[in-house]
């Protein structure tokens, strides 16, 4: 079996920045697990965290970002074993903020 190609199997995930610049958290849950949605910081502080309910299965969230300060951040799915990490920057570019997604 080759591990590089596995796929997490019981959720979905669409993390993305909005022109707001607030950062969209969609997960779509496929099992009848507790599954987490966590946002921390550079050194692996959590910042915010929430629960999806056992039975839930949609999550929509849009995290206002404006008061994070600048540095490296990361979102963490995770489900029954499985995990999807996205990272994100917060900066300046010029004259206004940016978030990069990676």
């Amino acid at each position: 079996e080759d591990k590089e190609a596995k796929k997490v199997t019981g959720f979905a995930t669409t993390i993305f920045a909005n022109k707001q610049g607030k950062i969209n958290v969609n997960v779509d849950k496929y099992n009848e697990a507790e599954t987490t949605v966590v946002l921390l910081d550079q050194v692996g502080n959590i910042v915010y965290r929430e629960k999806m309910a056992v039975t839930s299965t949609k999550f929509r969230r849009m995290l206002d970002i404006s008061q994070l300060p600048y540095g490296s951040y990361r979102i963490e799915v995770s489900s029954k074993g499985e995990k999807i990490t996205k990272s994100f920057e917060v900066g300046d570019h010029i004259t206004s903020r940016v978030i990069t997604m990676n």
